[in-house]
């Protein structure tokens, strides 16, 4: 069972970190693969420059490839991988035409629908005079109609070694040993090589499958690091291999394990319900990502969502709308939302005194503090955007100390347990329009609800604490904190309305001290 090992740690490992990687992690890195059994090292992109931030391994220049040229063994490939639909066969002199001699393999991963621009790519590539790798994408929607493949027999001439991926991971091991024997016979003089993604957790079964069927390739990443549920972990591969009379340092091994569990324990990659079901069903990777990372969705309702399984799935109940009338408080025209951070325990004295001294509206806009209900104000109002009443804390005191404010339909099942015996008043959002859509419900975030009830309540004056931002974001907080600046500054534009934050904030908004405004309100 003789096959090569591709490790692509860095470049889809970039998902999660934005293509940034610590200095100390990169050097541990190529100080041992360079003693492992490992033919080619795929460490990045080479890209044109695209809208939104992508650090120093999606934009690959020769000084950085030089050096890592001079960390690895010199019968290990270096490779790179070029974004096919963001390039021009015109451009690729002027993007890679220095690298000509520090890069071996240039890959692309191509869709079907793209398959005949890349042939064009990859013959402008070869003309410069690297390996060429064409890496065809989605291989369970085309593995029973091999037609979908013949534009790249155009290409057989300048493609050095061509592999299959299970974008989706769904996948079984019989499915892709019937792919690998199907490319072999269509493409054949070309090395056929197979990148798998663990969704159905059966990326490593489906790598040997693979290899028994004739592929002589497996693309994998160290822990599986990769975008959504991950990849063939480098690992397990090199223990197969060592099992099979191949030498294999498992201290550099261990060494580069270590510095990626630490990141995994950051990143959460890997499998879970939601990328099960996504994997067996077709769906695309990024999307799950983009939707779980919000954290305000059952995996279920996302897959379901993203399957446009709508018909009875939807909450169509309407509810009383919020008016000024709906609840009672002193000073009508302000509103205290408290967010999640961590700065409503820090400073939890002051703010109960301004809430009671002020009586001020109270809204919670996420479920982390509800531990204070009761304790902050009159009678307080809880916004359960997406499915934030599934975390809701058993024992809250519904009925005396709070209401409770839903979008307005349709909404995911479960938005309203029946376990709610509080009131239930619906609002829409703020803004009321520009939302995302995921399947056939809007994409409602926890403050443009805060925001929507401030409107529903016609308040003028709003406060924030608890809305710390995120120092060390990672790329699900940092598309959190974008939304919620849009969201801030939004509503701070309208004309008759004050929006401040009375606690330390990262968000751009205009800041006042929690304790001033307990002490003015205290007269």
């Amino acid at each position: 069972m003789s096959y090569e090992i591709l490790d692509c740690t860095l470049r889809d490992g970039g998902y999660y970190t934005n293509w940034d990687f610590d200095d100390e992690l990169v050097k541990t890195y190529f100080h041992e693969i360079a003693k492992l059994p490992i033919a080619t090292l795929e460490v990045g992109y080479c890209n044109h420059p695209q809208p939104g931030y992508r650090g120093e391994w999606c934009y690959l220049d020769k000084t950085r490839l030089d050096w890592v040229r001079q960390q690895i063994r010199p019968d290990q490939q270096l490779g790179i991988m070029l974004d096919a639909k963001d390039c021009t066969p015109e451009r690729i002199p002027e993007l890679l035409g220095s690298l000509v001699g520090t890069v071996d393999l240039v890959r692309m991963a191509v869709a079907p629908k793209g398959f005949a621009h890349g042939v064009a790519l990859a013959r402008a590539l070869k003309k410069l005079g690297f390996r060429v790798g064409f890496n065809t994408m989605y291989l369970s929607t085309y593995s029973e109609d091999m037609r979908e493949l013949r534009p790249i027999l155009e290409g057989a001439d300048v493609i050095d070694v061509l592999a299959v991926v299970d974008s989706y991971g769904g996948c079984t091991p019989t499915r892709v040993a019937d792919q690998i024997r199907r490319t072999i016979a269509m493409f054949p003089g070309i090395p056929i090589g197979f990148h798998g993604h663990d969704n159905t957790c059966l990326a490593y079964a489906n790598a040997l499958a693979a290899v028994d069927a004739g592929a002589t390739g497996l693309d994998s990443t160290f822990v599986g690091m990769g975008r959504g549920a991950g990849n063939v972990r480098t690992e397990m591969l090199l223990v197969h291999k060592s099992a099979h009379d191949t030498s294999v340092d498992f201290d550099a091994v261990a060494n580069i394990v270590d510095q990626f569990e630490t990141l995994q324990s950051n990143y959460k990659w890997g499998s879970n319900l939601a990328y099960m079901l996504s994997g067996a069903s077709n769906l695309p990777q990024k999307d799950v990502m983009d939707w779980l990372g919000k954290n305000r969705y059952s995996p279920v309702s996302v897959v379901r969502a993203l399957k446009n399984q709508s018909n009875a799935l939807l909450d169509d109940r309407a509810f009383p709308d919020l008016q000024p009338n709906s609840v009672s408080a002193e000073s009508g025209d302000t509103v205290l939302i408290v967010g999640g951070g961590s700065s409503v325990v820090r400073h939890l004295d002051a703010i109960r005194r301004y809430a009671k001294a002020s009586g001020a509206h109270i809204i919670h806009a996420n479920t982390r503090h509800l531990d204070l209900i009761g304790t902050l104000g009159q009678h307080e109002l809880v916004c359960l955007p997406g499915h934030a009443a599934l975390q809701l804390p058993e024992g809250i005191d519904q009925t005396s100390a709070a209401s409770f404010v839903v979008s307005q339909p349709p909404r995911f099942l479960n938005t309203v347990p029946d376990s709610i015996t509080g009131p239930v008043f619906q609002a829409a959002p703020y803004p009321a329009t520009g939302a995302s859509i995921l399947g056939p419900v809007s994409d409602i975030g926890p403050l443009a609800l805060a925001f929507g009830v401030a409107r529903a309540l016609s308040a003028r004056n709003v406060y924030l604490v608890g809305f710390d931002g995120y120092p060390n974001a990672t790329i699900a907080q940092q598309e959190l904190a974008i939304e919620t600046q849009a969201t801030i500054n939004r509503l701070a534009s309208e004309p008759g309305v004050t929006v401040s934050s009375l606690t330390p904030t990262l968000y751009e908004v205009e800041t006042r001290s929690i304790y001033a405004e307990a002490l003015a309100v205290a007269g």
